[in-house]
């Protein structure tokens, strides 16, 4: 009877595992109540999250990621409000300490989330500085989608929630209620990475094989080991010497010089296209394409500058937690971490003489404004612009008016002549019934209101008019009465 392999293979998984009981059981103990890593990548791949810094060891991909850290090292940084001596302090450690706060924030671009922490030490000049700070194995960490940080320690079935107040400083990129462990970038570059180290690796073993033609020998006499010895030496010494009724033959794989390569080639260039696209948002870092212009270029920096805004955005936050530790630790005030250039400070002599241009007729385009005054697409609103040769008149456009030009009259004229001619002939008040209105109003509140009353029909024009003579009558017969009196 056929022994059972059932027991064989457990023991040979066990053996090249390195698995044990014990093993198992503390490592399900450590992994038992921890989220598990929901990215699809990821899961289809079969690989943890920190596994993915083997990608940061490909060529094109380390010089991708090189060129985003460079751009974000090289970006000037500064304290809010800058006068006063804590500013100083802060922005002499943040200058020590930056290369590690922003890189390690960064990381978390790549990898979705990273964890820094601080050590704290009591200055010589009598401040809390820091001692030291830096990235800590990303494994040893969970961030929760409630914002908890817990750390798990290694062989040990204990979690802890750590403080992100003055020890740990947790970045993390595009974290969800779903996802709390963030989007990594080199998850997308995975099977990029894949298909290209493999093709190479395929490639090499095919220039192994087939780059050198193999020699076939035909002999007529059965002394073979002498054709193969002479064979060798020809792979080696590139001459042989055969008898003239044997045969010597080469064998080479069709294509090897010619369509392979070509496919190869452009098989590698576009997964190189891919990877530049999806860390840099462009591929002319390394190459034109075949075609270039100024304004492609142009297009392309735009493209970095918005992924070096990106970039600020995602650490800022972290070098600000930092600066609120060490403001609460010394207890300074409250001060702004800064990254980028410091808006241009305005020239007052140049604002004055635009000024003067723009009032004397020079149309200063926006171009010229943001270059000259550091202003973005989308700070000036540009006014509709008017057909060069409209002329305004006061008249609109009619029929010629004979009677207009004969007199001479101006447009401004001719406008007032028709508005009066439109109207009717109003209609005041005889002397009578003036008199009569100003012996019966003590008031001009009462004289507008008996007007009212006599004239209830009449139009606004009617009444405004009756109202000032029915006023200036009142003047003149008060004024005549007085001087009687006298």
């Amino acid at each position: 009877m056929a022994k059972s392999k059932k027991d064989k293979a457990s023991k040979k998984a066990l053996s090249h595992g390195n698995l044990y009981t014990q093993e198992a059981v503390t490592q399900f103990l450590v992994n038992f109540g921890k989220q598990p890593d929901t990215d699809e990548v990821l899961r289809k791949a079969g690989i943890t999250r920190h596994k993915l810094r083997v990608l940061l060891d490909d060529d094109e991909i380390a010089q991708t990621v090189e060129t985003r850290v460079d751009a974000l090292l090289a970006t000037p940084l500064r304290i809010e409000p800058s006068d006063t001596k804590e500013a100083e302090i802060l922005n002499l450690v943040l200058k020590e300490w930056f290369h590690e706060i922003a890189t390690g924030a960064l990381n978390a671009l790549f990898f979705g989330y990273s964890v820094q922490e601080a050590v704290y030490e009591l200055k010589p000049e009598g401040y809390v500085g820091l001692q030291w700070i830096g990235e800590k194995p990303m494994q040893w960490f969970e961030p929760k989608n409630d914002g908890r940080l817990i750390y798990r320690q290694d062989g040990h079935n204990v979690e802890r929630e750590v403080d992100q107040v003055f020890k740990f400083f947790l970045t993390r990129r595009k974290a969800s209620f779903e996802q709390p462990y963030g989007k990594a970038l080199l998850a997308t570059l995975y099977w990029l990475f894949f298909f290209k180290q493999n093709g190479f690796k395929f490639w090499a073993k095919f220039l192994e094989r087939f780059g050198t033609p193999i020699l076939l020998g035909k002999c007529k006499d059965t002394e073979t080991d002498d054709m193969s010895r002479a064979l060798l030496n020809a792979h080696a010494q590139s001459v042989l010497s055969i008898d003239i009724e044997d045969d010597v033959q080469i064998l080479s794989a069709p294509g090897t010089n010619g369509s392979a390569g070509a496919a190869f080639e452009a098989f590698n260039d576009q997964l190189i296209r891919q990877i530049q696209k999806v860390v840099l948002g462009q591929t002319l870092t390394s190459g034109t394409d075949g075609t270039g212009s100024r304004a492609l270029g142009q297009v392309h920096e735009n493209v970095r500058m918005d992924k070096l805004k990106s970039d600020i955005r995602l650490v800022t936050p972290t070098l600000q937690a930092v600066v609120n530790a060490l403001c609460a630790l010394n207890g300074w005030g409250d001060y702004e971490v800064m990254l980028g250039e410091k808006p241009k400070p305005l020239n007052k002599d140049q604002a004055e003489r635009d000024a003067h241009l723009k009032n004397a007729g020079a149309n200063l385009t926006p171009q010229y404004f943001q270059r000259e005054y550091g202003l973005q697409d989308g700070d000036i609103a540009e006014s509709p612009q008017l057909p060069t040769n409209t002329q305004f008149t006061a008249l609109p456009r009619q029929a010629f008016s004979f009677k207009a030009s004969i007199n001479k009259l101006s447009a401004a004229q001719q406008e007032v002549e028709e508005l009066t001619d439109g109207q009717g002939d109003l209609q005041l008040l005889k002397s009578e019934q003036v008199k009569q209105l100003v012996g019966e109003s003590d008031s001009p509140e009462a004289l507008a209101f008996n007007l009212m009353q006599l004239i209830p029909g009449a139009t606004q024009s009617q009444f405004t008019a009756n109202l000032d003579q029915a006023l200036y009558a009142a003047d003149v017969l008060g004024y005549a009465t007085s001087s009687k009196g006298e």
